[in-house]
């Protein structure tokens, strides 16, 4: 019969937190509640792994262990206010990691007070922005984008107006598919774009699945197939020769983060690679065969191992502004935002005509180009300029990583006159 003590709502038991240890070594409450969830906590006593009973989850009555009554005791102790104190708790508050944490803080560790728990859904969206902003600025090498922060927080803001406006009561258990579709209709109301009620939407549920991760949110009708983030496709350009010219020569030696993202860009235009790949190359990446450095790419969305030679304008950058050293990895959304600064400065000006679901309705408008210029940009440049310059298509392919013909001609930005300039200088019109 197992000696594990059963609460209304999960298990606990007591383990060691190494049972090989060669010295004393932690005894840990281990609570399971709820399918996959566990949470282990330190009691503050060890014992040597030989000293304990497993079966009876208890110190072994030995003469030698001075303090064994009172361990076992405290441990009996521990595990039974901690039921008591379930007991309590709503279904809700029962999967809540934080306060089942915090109710062992204060029986095992004799906290004054427990740590008021989280249990409103803005009260969770603005903890978690909060923790979010509190990386970006502080933890290096888990760095959030600002831009990203930025984003949760606007998202929030326009969740509290709307809950504000419409007197919703907005909660987790009211998140389903109405309030989905009175959310969305009430942002079109409000004229933004269809990918900026996207944007929205994506963010809440990155916040929901955390809340849910935590046990904070029991109410997943969030995770119904129609309850999505919403979008349309972009207009997608190409850089000329002549405009990628005009970015690489632009000064942006006053502006850092502008010049960053130019660098990486360029780099990436020259290596024909996608974002993933070609931000945050290492040193490791460059090769040498028969006299010639290359990089070399293992590309992450195909797995296929390429190889680029290296542009003497990548070698300019690399000499110029990162004493021949690599560009750090940089926000993908960062460079979305600094590159088409580094556009506008370059006078990357044409204007393009683009049609956009603002409000509910198609509205179309003409844009600077340095306006739709993204990361992505890099490489569709690279395809299409390689083309027109009459690379062979097969040699732009082996870089780029397309797999067919038709996936790369789908892929190019070539007008159909383009296209009859080039098949004119062919040899069967000669």
């Amino acid at each position: 019969m197992s000696k594990a003590i059963q609460s209304t709502s999960g298990t606990i038991k007591f383990r060691l937190k190494d049972v090989n240890s060669k010295t004393e070594t932690s005894i840990i409450l281990d609570y399971s509640f709820g399918r996959n969830n566990r949470l282990k906590f330190a009691t503050g006593y060890k014992v040597a792994p030989q000293n304990w009973d497993k079966a009876n989850q208890r110190i072994r009555a030995i003469s030698t262990i001075e303090n064994r009554e009172k361990v076992n005791k405290d441990l009996l102790r521990f595990s039974s206010e901690f039921v008591n104190q379930i007991s309590n708790l709503s279904e809700a508050e029962k999967q809540n990691r934080k306060i089942l944490k915090s109710l062992l803080e204060k029986i095992i560790r004799e906290t004054e007070e427990l740590e008021k728990p989280i249990t409103s859904f803005f009260e969770f969206a603005d903890d978690y922005i909060k923790i979010k902003e509190n990386q970006a600025k502080n933890i290096g090498a888990v760095k959030l984008s600002p831009i990203t922060v930025r984003s949760y927080k606007q998202t929030v803001s326009r969740l509290k107006e709307f809950n504000k406006e419409l007197k919703y009561d907005l909660d987790f258990e009211s998140i389903d598919l109405k309030f989905y579709y009175t959310l969305i209709q009430y942002l079109e109301k409000k004229n933004y774009s269809i990918n900026t009620i996207g944007k929205h939407i994506k963010n809440l549920i990155t916040i929901l699945n955390r809340a849910s991760e935590e046990g904070v949110n029991t109410t997943f009708k969030y995770r119904h197939r129609e309850f999505k983030a919403v979008s349309e496709e972009t207009v997608s350009i190409y850089l000329t020769e002549s405009e990628i010219d005009a970015l690489f020569t632009a000064d942006l030696s006053k502006t850092k983060d502008w010049e960053l993202a130019r660098d990486i860009f360029l780099i990436g235009y020259y290596t024909g690679q996608r974002v993933s790949d070609y931000n945050g190359i290492t040193k490791e990446q460059i090769k040498v065969f028969n006299g010639k450095e290359v990089f070399e790419f293992k590309q992450k969305k195909t797995n296929k191992k390429v190889y680029v030679p290296i542009h003497p304008r990548v070698k300019a950058i690399l000499k110029d502004r990162y004493d021949g050293g690599l560009p750090r990895k940089y926000n993908d959304p960062d460079i979305n935002e600094y590159i088409k600064e580094a556009g506008r400065i370059a006078k990357i000006n044409e204007q393009i005509s683009v049609q956009r679901t603002i409000g509910g309705k198609k509205v179309n408008k003409t844009v600077p180009k340095y306006s739709l210029i993204v990361s992505h940009s890099a490489r569709r440049s690279f395809c299409t300029n390689a083309y027109l310059s009459k690379m062979p298509t097969m040699d732009i392919m082996a870089i780029s990583g397309h797999s067919t013909e038709q996936e790369f001609y789908k892929y190019i930005k070539v007008t159909p006159q383009e296209r009859a300039v080039k098949i004119a200088d062919s040899a069967f019109f000669q």
